[in-house]
């Protein structure tokens, strides 16, 4: 066996030696396998190519996928920024807003104290001028008085005294129909009902207070109410605080 296959070898050899065509055909047979061995290894490695590429086109998709909502989520950011723009551009203005007005208030609130600060230096003037007429009230009869008062009310209402009349069907005033007469004086739509008098007595509260309530009956207006007088009996005062009336006396400011 082994002298057969020495044999075929050293023939094989001879062969290829001598014989040419022989000899190509039996390198054509071997760099055929070659190749299919090179293009199996090429396939191999495509596939692997293939398989690397379709690796990173689904990497791809998912960095787009990613991509995309990062998109999405920069969008809605950008709108909620541009809403919260919108609201802090309105919360500017409504501060704006709240200065301009608290800064009115302000100015109605320094004319308040400049008019407070008036109405006190001309009620004070007033309750020294009560105090002087009421040091001499004794010499002058009652007329005499209120016709005294007249201008000095007319300067601190700033309006004129006039006598208002009516008659009182109903009784409202004295229980029983008669004639009522009270001072009156109207500025800018505002009407007051004064009563002036050397002294004032609880019974002259108590018939002030009705005739203010005639007065809104009759003229459909609710008047404001005003004692002014350099005397006042004590529950004159408490009748008058229990009512609402202011009360100019001498001693109203002290």
């Amino acid at each position: 066996m082994a002298e057969a296959e020495a044999e075929l070898k050293s023939r094989i050899l001879r062969l290829l030696e001598e014989d040419r065509e022989f000899r190509l055909s039996v390198a054509g047979l071997v760099g055929f396998k070659e190749v299919l061995e090179r293009l199996e290894e090429h396939d191999r490695k495509f596939d692997e190519i293939l398989a690397t590429l379709a690796e990173h086109s689904r990497r791809f998709e998912e960095h787009d996928r990613k991509f995309d909502e990062i998109l999405a989520t920069l969008a809605e950011h950008s709108r909620r920024f541009e809403e919260h723009d919108r609201k802090f551009d309105e919360i500017l203005g409504r501060l704006e807003e709240h200065d301009r007005k608290f800064n009115e208030i302000l100015g109605r609130l320094e004319e308040h104290d400049r008019r407070f600060e008036e109405h006190a230096r001309m009620l004070k003037g007033l309750d020294l001028k009560i105090e002087a007429l009421g040091s001499r009230w004794g010499i002058f009869s009652e007329q005499a008085f209120r016709e005294g008062m007249k201008s000095i009310v007319e300067q601190y209402f700033g309006g004129e005294v006039e006598r208002w009349i009516t008659d009182d069907e109903e009784g409202i005033v004295f229980g029983h129909p008669s004639k009522v007469e009270v001072d009156l004086i109207v500025k800018d739509g505002e009407h007051i009902l004064i009563e002036i008098k050397s002294s004032i007595h609880k019974s002259d509260v108590s018939k002030l207070f009705k005739e203010g309530i005639l007065y809104e009956k009759v003229k459909g207006v609710k008047p404001k109410l005003a004692i002014i007088s350099p005397f006042v009996e004590p529950d004159a005062k408490e009748e008058a605080a229990f009512h609402g009336i202011p009360v100019f006396t001498r001693t109203s400011l002290k």
